[in-house]
């Protein structure tokens, strides 16, 4: 999946492309960075559950826009 990277209220968020708009300063990734990125974080962190209430509270709010 493409993915936005956005600075909302100082805080970083990646966004699905499909679902927003392109804004100024947004740095896109198209599915193949966007798979290589994810293909490292799984490599990396397996072991552990993260969970980010705060980051998936402002995405969701965005992409739902």
């Amino acid at each position: 999946m493409a993915i936005r990277l956005r600075i909302v209220d100082g805080v970083r968020v990646a966004l699905c492309a499909a679902k927003t708009k392109s804004e100024v300063g947004d740095i896109y990734l198209n599915d193949g960075w966007h798979y290589a990125i994810s293909r490292k974080y799984w490599r990396d962190y397996d072991e552990i559950e993260i969970v980010d209430e705060k980051h998936t509270k402002i995405i969701n709010e965005i992409e739902q826009r």
